[in-house]
């Protein structure tokens, strides 16, 4: 890349120019994928030929921005392009779930557990209906490969951490979660979902109810009083009672239609599943569309993980 003041060769990612002084970074712009600056005019990054705006070698243009920028004709083969993504994707997920420090673990058990020889398929795969999408679309595919990569990387990091890397996890997931990867809406079994994510059977710390002929009368009462306000007809999964001393005033249900809680010192909460918007961890509790939940740590997470297979569902 040149100075626009002087025309020498600037080094990479500079924002003065060496030689002149001149404030380059007005005139170029960062590549989304590795960061290098680029002329404010090119399409790719010279660095690594990912696409840096909407207007691809096809030549036509969109306002849309990737979230997987790629190229297909870049320098680089688009399943190295995709693959880097996939690292990247990867390293985002341990710092929302698991121990973010212990990236280069992850990455190592890539390679050891024979995980790349699976993902290398995919990645060809996934490069070949990449280029469809672009040769059919006249190159405004990146909605469509956004969506692509998206849900196959997924797919491919929930296999990857929950199988291979159970020694590396600050929390594990169960591997039954797994078999709903492809699961939809007309084929789910809330009931069973529920159950084979949150796995309370395991649970010690709280008290779990499934068999509600079992729960004591007054609990069931308390919870529905509280904070369980279903309609009469809806199903009720599972209530856990959270109460020093089992009041079952506070705690938190599931249901076919969404999820009721009720946390100590807050008011009684309600999200129904076709609302879910965003589920996140905020230190040790989760935030639910900004609202706060906990049961404890580990429990939080599995939760998490459920509540954002339930959204991608609905």
């Amino acid at each position: 890349m040149k100075c626009p003041s002087c025309n020498t060769t600037l080094l990479k990612n500079a924002r003065f120019c060496h030689s002149c002084g001149s404030k380059v970074s007005g005139t170029t712009s960062p590549c989304p994928s590795c960061g290098t600056l680029n002329n404010s005019g090119a399409k790719f990054c010279s660095d690594c030929g990912c696409a840096l705006s909407m207007k691809t070698s096809y030549g036509k243009a969109t306002d849309f921005k990737a979230k997987y920028p790629v190229n297909p004709n870049g320098t680089i083969k688009l399943e190295e392009q995709i693959g880097k993504h996939f690292f990247a994707f990867i390293k985002k997920r341990l710092e929302e779930e698991q121990d973010a420090s212990k990236y280069t673990q992850y990455i190592d058990r890539f390679y050891e557990s024979g995980f790349e020889n699976r993902f290398n398929i995919k990645a060809g795969q996934l490069a070949d209906e990449i280029r469809e999408f672009f040769a059919s679309s006249g190159g405004s595919a990146e909605a469509q490969t956004d969506e692509l990569l998206g849900r196959n990387f997924e797919n491919l990091t929930e296999h990857f951490i929950v199988l291979h890397c159970r020694d590396l996890n600050v929390f594990n997931v169960p591997e039954a979660s797994l078999k709903y990867e492809n699961v939809t809406k007309g084929n789910l079994d809330m009931g069973a979902m529920i159950h084979d994510y949150l796995q309370i059977d395991g649970e010690k710390s709280e008290r779990f109810y499934t068999d509600f002929l079992k729960m004591p009368p007054h609990k069931l009462k308390n919870a529905g009083d509280s904070y369980l306000y279903a309609d009469k007809k809806e199903m009720v999964y599972i209530i856990c009672d959270q109460t020093v001393f089992g009041s079952g005033k506070e705690g938190f249900a599931m249901t076919e239609r969404g999820i009721y809680w009720k946390a100590h010192f807050n008011k009684s909460q309600r999200v129904y599943y076709d609302n879910l918007q965003e589920i996140k961890r905020e230190g040790e509790w989760l935030s639910v569309n900004g609202r706060y939940f906990h049961v404890n740590p580990a429990f939080n997470l599995r939760m998490m993980k459920l509540l954002k297979k339930i959204k991608s569902i609905y």
